[in-house]
């Protein structure tokens, strides 16, 4: 039997069910510490709702400056976080210009951040094209984050420090498990799918997050630590493009069953704060429980070629990059 056909079955179904699970579980939860964020600056896409508006509260409650980008809602979203020492910016990771003028923006006014959490992401219906001509799940959820981060390092708004160094946080999904193997003869290739495949595309798409990440931590160590995680089931609007007729039942199940934001949080914040893991890169965490990310997302050739696939596209469409980093000594491909 072919190792694919093991892999769990893609559905929004089963990804409810195993969110109900997932929780039910039990689990030997972190120490949560209170490590204190004063007089330094925390970057967090996505912001305006959800598990972002909730990590972007408890940092604020913690001391940092905190950045919330966002789509929408830039208007009144420092009001909802609360707390004098927030500001918000305008980012659409479905355009790569509106990446290149928050990076360019941040480094013009100086800032340095000390923290970048990468929440922002959406679960399509369907297969949609954004401006650049690229899947929107794509797009939002992996090559727009590579460009981000890239331009925040080249900018000096991420500076490399090994003795303090700035922490990315990447907001993940343990269905980058249940993901296949890259298939970088089709990357970045537009093609038609539709609900049916929508939870299926939302994990690929945390598969090549997950490997970059990994991949950014090799290369970046030590001056900049990488670590990634999924909060398990939380009770957001995340499933808001479901189809109308299941909306009913899943907020249901949702509310009864999956965390609340706020809880959520937890683990985001004490891979941006705890002093815990100062001296280590390369993180994860499923939920409050630390574990192995998946086999594929760790294979340092994958990881090289990724890097090298995901430079070129992004040239292609005009953003080319600097150099950064060398492959680790097995990154072959």
């Amino acid at each position: 039997m072919r190792p694919d056909r093991l892999r769990p079955r893609h559905g929004a179904f089963t990804a409810t069910i195993k969110g109900v699970l997932d929780r039910l579980r039990p689990s030997d939860r972190l120490p949560l510490d209170e490590d204190r964020l004063d007089g330094r600056a925390a970057l967090v896409t996505g912001a305006n709702r959800g598990l972002g508006l909730a990590v972007a509260a408890a940092l604020a409650h913690r001391g940092a400056r905190v950045i919330a980008a966002c789509r929408s809602g830039v208007e009144d979203v420092a009001a909802r976080i609360g707390g004098a020492n927030v500001e918000a910016r305008a980012l659409d990771l479905a355009s790569f210009a509106s990446v290149e003028k928050l990076a360019g923006a941040l480094a013009e006014d100086g800032v340095t951040l000390d923290v970048a959490i990468l929440n922002a992401g959406v679960v399509a219906r369907e297969a949609r094209a954004t401006g650049d001509g690229l899947d929107e799940t794509f797009q939002v959820n992996f090559l727009a984050n590579v460009l981000l981060v890239r331009r925040l390092l080249e900018r000096g708004v991420l500076r490399q420090n090994a003795a303090a160094p700035p922490r990315v946080v990447v907001v993940s999904s343990e269905l980058h498990r249940s993901a296949p193997p890259i298939d970088f003869t089709l990357f970045g290739a537009r093609r038609s799918w539709g609900m049916r495949r929508a939870v299926a595309e939302y994990g690929a798409s945390k598969l090549l997050l997950e490997t970059w990440a990994q991949e950014l931590a090799r290369r970046a160590s030590p001056g900049v630590a990488v670590h990634s995680m999924c909060p398990g089931a939380v009770n957001t609007d995340v499933a808001r493009e479901a189809p109308s007729w299941a909306l009913p039942a899943l907020g249901v199940v949702m509310r009864a069953f999956f965390q609340d934001p706020a809880v959520a949080a937890r683990p985001v914040v004490y891979l941006a704060s705890s002093r815990a893991i100062a001296r280590e890169t390369g993180v994860y965490l499923h939920a409050q429980r630390r574990k192995e990310r998946g086999a594929l997302a760790q294979d340092p050739a994958a990881g090289a070629r990724l890097w090298r696939e995901s430079e070129r596209l992004l040239a292609e469409a005009g953003h080319a990059l600097q150099p950064f980093g060398a492959p680790a000594a097995d990154g072959r491909a």
